[in-house]
């Protein structure tokens, strides 16, 4: 009977601690859903995120904010239950869903990602638990764990240059003909200037057996430097910033010239994300806690 009774206590608690476990985290899992539901409101309500309204040192000071309430809210974590959950298992589930079907939607479609407030809000949660997670395990009692920091912080920099960088990429268009011009036009229809010309020298384009167009060519003088660009093979003008051809007129061609600032920080997340890869492979999955 003494048995019985000790199992049975033994249960109830069981069955209790299981009970709390699942009803902690409902405040938090009711704001993550109207989070969502928001998003989806807003977008519908007020259309395109305006992207431009954060290009630099906007950018840059929303950023360090947001890091510092993320820190801050990480110091204070035993009373924080929001960051209690954002550092539960269900959520870095969640977040690695997230990231996996925004990743898919987005290479089938030709808008940028950063013109959707769902998507920002998906990314900028993915990232917010990242961030929370890295603070937690980039060292044990051993010390640092190079291979986490390494990978965990490349892809931190990869989807951070992505959301920050966004409103400083610049997207302009340029009318080229025989004549040279420094002329372009935003997105948004303003109008500014290259410091280098850009002038027509020949356009080829090459039919296949139909009559159907297959291939075409811009051989373009960039200032003194003539250079050839077809379609989806731009020309480096200079680091982060390339120049595409879009189309061809019956006396000129239409380029795209693209400004990537935060180029070099996206390679360099994207490199240590190779490289803690790289490593994981050379010394296996055995070690990963170190």
């Amino acid at each position: 009977m003494v048995v019985f009774n000790n199992n049975f206590t033994i249960f109830t608690f069981g069955k209790v601690a299981e009970m709390r476990s699942s009803t902690q985290y409902r405040m938090p899992r009711i704001v993550l859903v109207v989070f969502a539901a928001a998003l989806f409101g807003v977008q519908w309500l007020c259309g395109a995120f305006p992207v431009w309204l954060f290009s630099a040192p906007m950018n840059l000071l929303l950023g360090a904010l947001w890091i510092a309430l993320i820190w801050e809210s990480y110091r204070r974590r035993a009373t924080n239950i929001v960051v209690q959950y954002l550092l539960s298992p269900e959520a870095s589930y969640i977040a690695l869903a997230v990231v996996a079907v925004l990743s898919v939607v987005l290479g089938l479609q030709s808008c940028p990602a950063t013109t959707s407030w769902p998507v920002i809000g998906g990314f900028l949660f993915a990232q917010t638990v990242l961030t929370l997670v890295i603070l937690r395990g980039w060292r044990n009692e051993k010390g640092v764990r190079w291979r986490f920091v390494i990978t965990h912080c490349g892809l931190w920099l990869a989807v951070t240059s992505a959301l920050l960088g966004a409103p400083d990429k610049q997207i302009l268009r340029a009318e080229v003909g025989k004549t040279p011009t420094r002329e372009v036009i935003n997105e948004q229809g303003t109008k500014s200037y290259l410091d280098y010309e850009l002038r027509l020298v020949d356009f080829k384009v090459e039919n296949s057996e139909n009559g159907t167009p297959q291939m075409f060519r811009a051989t373009v003088a960039v200032d003194d430097k003539v250079v050839d660009i077809e379609v989806n093979s731009p020309y480096s003008q200079k680091y982060g910033e390339d120049i595409y051809l879009v189309s061809y007129e019956a006396d000129g061609c239409i380029l795209q010239v693209v400004r990537e600032p935060w180029h070099a920080v996206t390679a360099a997340g994207i490199t240590m994300l190779l490289l803690g890869a790289f490593i994981i492979f050379l010394q296996g999955f055995g070690g990963a806690k170190r």
